[in-house]
């Protein structure tokens, strides 16, 4: 490593999540990377369940700075407001219902430091890992998960922070598909390990639910044209029409047609980004070997 322990920034953005604070807290006093080269920024989106005052017990050993944003801004948008203050050459993301390795941090900035050209790296997530293309030999990979990842920050003024339309869900995929278009590379790093449990209640599935609908309707919009887009909104709103069949009409059918609804209001917004992206000079090969759809 070219220094031995860089600083680093980590952000987690906080939603009612005081059930999982003790594990997460947890971990990140087990982290054997040097405290004093850590400063934590613990963004809240307007909780009502108790986490800052849970938070504010946390004692993981480094500077903790707690933001209070009095509402819900959504996941990319609370995660931007860091962004831009953040000062350490290396920014983590670390959800709040995450429990990291006591190596996850050192593993993940000693790969970014063994070569400048990669932009992110994130870690093993169980016991369920996302779906992604992982090159066979490299690890490279197409998409790095926010919930649990690193970033060089010259990195992120380069390809930009995360797009805050999308709120949650999608906004790392972006993301990554950026930082291949500008020219660095996106690391899948299995030695680090991240243990992720998703809280189970019905109405946040539900709310889960609409924005990967969603969204995953304007990622096509944007990195596959208007026809894509709109074949996407259509397929699944043959599949909101399955499931209210089958289910009712009160079941994630109906969530799944608020979607494909609610992508229309930013149609717009995401072909003006994809006219901006289609001028890079690599966007056909990087399109065709890492954006997958």
């Amino acid at each position: 490593m070219k220094e031995a322990f860089p600083q680093v920034d980590i952000i987690t953005v906080n939603y009612n999540g005081s059930a999982c604070l003790a594990d997460y807290c947890a971990g990140l006093r087990a982290l054997d990377y040097p405290k004093e080269r850590i400063r934590l920024f613990f963004v809240d989106n307007g909780s009502r369940d108790g986490s800052l005052e849970s938070m504010r017990t946390c004692t993981p050993g480094f500077a903790v700075e707690i933001v209070e944003n009095g509402r819900n801004l959504g996941f990319a948008r609370a995660n931007n407001l860091i962004l831009g203050r953040a000062s350490a050459p290396y920014v983590a993301l670390l959800n709040n219902d995450a429990k990291v390795e006591p190596g996850w941090l050192k593993i993940l900035v000693a790969k970014l430091e063994s070569d400048p050209a990669i932009g992110i790296v994130s870690s093993r997530q169980v016991p369920k890992e996302s779906e992604r293309f992982i090159e066979a030999g490299t690890n490279r990979t197409s998409w790095c998960s926010g919930g649990h990842c690193v970033i060089r920050k010259s990195v992120l003024e380069r390809a930009g922070f995360f797009d805050e339309r999308f709120f949650m869900y999608g906004e790392d995929v972006d993301l990554s598909w950026r930082i291949w278009l500008a020219g660095f590379s996106c690391v899948y790093v299995p030695e680090a390990v991240c243990e992720h449990h998703r809280t189970r209640d019905s109405r946040y599935d539900f709310r889960r639910y609409y924005f990967h609908v969603r969204n995953s309707i304007l990622l096509r919009y944007k990195y596959a044209g208007a026809l894509a887009g709109f074949r996407e909104s259509m397929r699944w709103t043959k599949e909101a029409g399955s499931r209210i069949i089958r289910r009712g009409l009160f079941s994630e059918g109906f969530v799944i047609l608020e979607a494909v609804l609610g992508h229309v209001f930013l149609i717009l917004h995401f072909l003006e980004s994809r006219r901006h992206l289609i001028n890079e000079p690599d966007f056909e090969a990087v399109k065709r070997q890492w954006i997958r759809l």
